[in-house]
């Protein structure tokens, strides 16, 4: 059986602000922390000490708040509850929530009680609480703050706090919130109906999930938002109050006569009322998910929007690139990207043959429009639509006369060779370059075997790789020193070769070679 919290153990702070220096007032809020005091110490309700309810009116800081809620928890033993009336706040960027104080200005959300503050003071280290309750009845303070998600379901995700019991107002507007000539406003004027009548055939005393769903039917009643509740653990099970409607409370009449119902009569209604409370809650699940679905709907649609205006672009691109003649005027040169970029097939396919990645160097061969024609690192040869932003290889190196020549691309090397054809401070990279360009020269530059030509006899000093001879860069054969092969053509700075197995193919790098 639920027990009830012991009130001489017990501490409740009741934070409530009713006049705005930026915001609209809200003038129940004053009595609703008059009229929660006064039900929370009545000795048939609950009957806290007054001593142990403190009341916080218009607090314009938020230690004000926090350090007596830090406080009151360490003086606790029993349960703490926390209970806030005002404007509810989001953050636009974050939509965090956060509690509207006396100066608070919606556009600077500093001048707010941030709501994970509150949370950690409930959760401070020091506190002797074994149990907690935490009351919200505020609303987003107009339409322009009420965020993506509504107001119900996303404080109650935000404020849950471990062990704890929280309840909390859906209202999303300030009429929802207070309404016109009532007393209360409108979450709260239920729940202190509920603690001062009582429940009619409910249990004695009253738990907090019994508490929710009394409040969730009466607000259901009269068509407005309906509340929220999250707990954790047993924090459900949590009692404040004593049902005054219960067989000799003494504080109210014979719930058999009262209303002229008998009692199966009244446990029927009962059962009724339950069954129309879970109908509204699950009513509003599907409210929430339908949101979901339609938030995700138009996320898609944003997104294949995006999609198809870029293949539109890539699709206008490629086809000014091959509609383009070569730029004659275009010197090779090295470069890289600064964020991966596709290379399509100069077929019009919008299907990229590799996609080039940052950090690694590539071989610009020409220009067709705006667009490149480049060799990726494999050798395929294919065209670069978006050349912004990349970064150009540059070379520099001293020459003969001991001044320094810088070169971008593919430039005359022949009065830095030695006797073998070998630049004596050639990197790797540029050896690289100067190997596919030989080959491209080879296959691709329409060089003619030189007339007249004697074959002859050769070894490489280390491994070589031949390559085929349509261009594509792929390797047939493995030369290996310590073995002659037969040069039979010169195809520019390459020689075709005869390897062992009979095949031909090109030796792009000849230089060191020993001739027979």
């Amino acid at each position: 059986m639920v027990a009830l919290s012991d009130p001489a153990s017990s501490q409740a702070v009741l934070v409530g602000v009713h006049e705005y220096a930026v915001l609209e007032d809200l003038p129940a809020v004053a009595n609703n922390l008059r009229g929660l005091r006064e039900v929370l110490t009545e000795p048939t309700v609950w009957g806290l000490p007054e001593d142990s309810c403190t009341v916080i009116e218009q607090p314009s800081r938020t230690d004000q708040v926090l350090d007596v809620v830090r406080e009151k928890g360490r003086l606790a033993e029993d349960t703490l509850l926390v209970y806030y009336a005002g404007h509810g706040l989001t953050d636009p960027h974050t939509d965090e929530l956060y509690l509207a104080l006396t100066h608070s200005d919606p556009e600077r959300e500093y001048t707010s009680l941030r709501y994970e503050y509150l949370r950690r003071a409930v959760l401070d280290l020091g506190a002797r609480a074994r149990r907690t309750v935490v009351i919200l009845d505020c609303c987003y303070s107009g339409r322009a703050l009420l965020g993506r998600m509504s107001a119900s379901a996303h404080i109650a995700d935000q404020a849950a706090v471990e062990g704890t019991c929280l309840l909390t107002a859906s209202a999303e507007t300030r009429p929802a919130l207070s309404p016109p000539g009532e007393t209360y406003t409108a979450f709260t004027g239920e729940l202190i109906g509920v603690l001062r009548d009582g429940i009619a055939q409910g249990p004695d005393p009253v738990d907090m999930d019994t508490l929710y769903r009394q409040v969730h039917r009466r607000l259901a009643a009269r068509s407005r938002p309906l509340p929220q509740q999250r707990s954790r653990n047993t924090g459900g099970l949590i009692a404040i109050a004593r049902n005054r409607s219960a067989p000799g409370s003494g504080g109210g009449a014979d719930p058999e006569t009262a209303d002229g119902t008998t009692p199966d009569e009244a446990a029927r209604q009962q059962e009724a009322a339950e069954r129309l409370a879970e109908m509204e809650e699950r009513e509003e699940r599907l409210r929430r998910e339908a949101e979901e679905l339609r938030r995700e709907a138009e996320e898609l649609r944003r997104a294949a929007e995006t999609r198809l205006e870029r293949m539109l672009q890539t699709v206008g691109r490629l086809a000014k690139a091959i509609a383009a003649s070569p730029d004659p005027a275009f010197q090779p040169k090295w470069f890289a990207v600064p964020v991966p970029r596709p290379l399509f097939g100069e077929d019009g396919s919008l299907e990229p043959l590799s996609e080039l990645q940052p950090g690694v160097w590539y071989l610009a061969l020409g220009r067709r429009g705006d667009a490149w024609t480049a060799a990726d690192s494999d050798g395929t040869r294919g065209l670069l639509l978006d050349t912004s932003g990349v970064q150009i290889g540059t070379d520099t190196r001293q020459s003969d006369t001991g001044q320094s020549t810088t070169q971008q691309g593919v430039s005359d090397r022949k009065g830095l060779a030695d006797e073998n054809g070998a630049d004596p401070v050639e990197t790797g990279q540029e050896r690289a370059l100067r190997n596919l360009w030989s080959a491209l020269s080879a296959v691709g530059g329409g060089t003619r075997p030189e007339s007249p030509y004697d074959p002859f006899w050769f070894a490489v000093p280390v491994p070589r790789p031949v390559r085929s001879e349509d261009g594509s860069g792929r390797i047939v054969a493995k030369l290996m020193p310590g073995v002659w092969y037969l040069a039979l053509e010169q195809r520019g700075d390459s020689i075709l070769v005869r390897t062992e197995d009979g095949n031909s193919g090109l030796l792009l790098d000849t230089t060191g070679i020993e001739r027979g």
